[in-house]
């Protein structure tokens, strides 16, 4: 039997999570968190160093408290295990998930998105997400690690359960600062990569590739999605795709299609929507994808063959990953 009293509670928990999602993306842009690592402060001390009131801080924060990110002991604030996640040099960090302009403030706009069909961030940030970034450089920053903040969390548990090849060359396109292909190239370590990317992500790339002990056998190639890129042995496209409509999607692949030799094979690290009502991760992202950019979606397998065909690449398999990540392999098709 129905219970309107819980399932009225349910929908004021869906309120009060919205209100904490700010509240932690507040916290974390004026980097309360980095404040706390070392050692629980006064709420006045932390409020003066991060320039923030000192009782609204104080009532933020005792909000959070609430949901194990903080504790308190008199009037001073320490920081949990949960929220050292915060903190940008955890190992596990969603700091600039939290940090970074994008889903919790275009997420406003979407009233006016479901009138219109159109990504509310151009209405929001007053100009196109990517040329947003473009013009604010702190932003770009804190997007390059919240992109690497999802290889880690979603790409990179792909890479011990696919075979890859012992020798060759492996591309990774619009690969960021080089999160996955480092991680690929651990695994393959008689391999090859490129990196292919804007040179503004590519300024932050080599630094990386270098810790990861793979520069050496990686080429950084500037470059945009659209482009033939370098011949290779296999590409990787990770979490490219569902940022474009589909005649932007073709593009991205076609271009790979033209630089690819016969035995090239292509792998696609994406989310698969299901193509029934089973709840699935995906159908958040796909939300976010509406909001940040016209025509960028989240696509079923069938969506992927389809445009996989146009652009002169053939299906070949669906690798199961633990976790949301779907990866699927495509060959290209043979030219008469």
């Amino acid at each position: 039997m129905a219970d309107p009293a819980a399932d009225r509670q349910a929908l004021v928990e869906v309120i009060n999570l919205g209100l904490l999602w700010h509240c932690l993306c507040a916290i974390t842009r004026l980097e309360v968190p980095e404040r706390l690592a070392a050692e629980p402060l006064p709420v006045a001390e932390l409020a003066a160093a991060v320039g923030a009131q000192q009782d609204a801080l104080h009532r933020v924060l005792r909000l959070v408290a609430d949901h194990q990110i903080v504790t308190f002991e008199d009037d001073r604030v320490g920081l949990t295990d949960r929220g050292r996640l915060l903190c940008h040099d955890h190992p596990a960090s969603l700091s600039a998930a939290f940090a970074t302009v994008g889903n919790a403030d275009v997420a406003h706009g979407l009233t006016d998105t479901l009138r219109t069909g159109r990504a509310a961030a151009p209405r929001v940030l007053g100009m196109g997400y990517w040329e947003y970034l473009a013009a604010h450089p702190d932003q770009q920053a804190l997007f390059d690690q919240a992109m690497e903040q999802r290889a880690e969390a979603l790409s990179l548990a792909c890479v011990p359960v696919l075979a890859w090849p012992p020798s060759g060359t492996i591309a990774d396109i619009a690969g960021g600062t080089g999160t996955l292909l480092a991680a690929v190239l651990q695994a393959a370590p008689d391999a090859r990569g490129i990196l292919v990317d804007l040179p503004q992500v590519l300024g932050s790339a080599r630094p990386f590739l270098e810790r990861q002990g793979v520069a050496d056998r990686c080429a950084l190639h500037p470059g945009d999605l659209f482009a033939p890129p370098p011949r290779a042995d296999l590409y990787l496209l990770a979490s490219v795709l569902h940022d474009w409509d589909d005649p932007h999607a073709a593009r991205i692949l076609a271009a790979l299609a033209h630089s690819a030799a016969g035995d090239t094979r292509l792998r696609i690290f994406e989310m698969l929507l299901p193509e029934d009502a089973t709840p699935h991760r995906a159908t958040m992202s796909d939300v976010l994808m509406l909001l940040l950019f016209d025509g960028a979606r989240e696509r079923t397998l069938g969506q992927y063959r389809d445009l996989l065909e146009r652009t002169g690449w053939q299906l070949e398999q669906v690798v199961p990953i633990p976790g949301p990540m779907s990866v699927i392999q495509a060959r290209r098709l043979a030219t008469s």
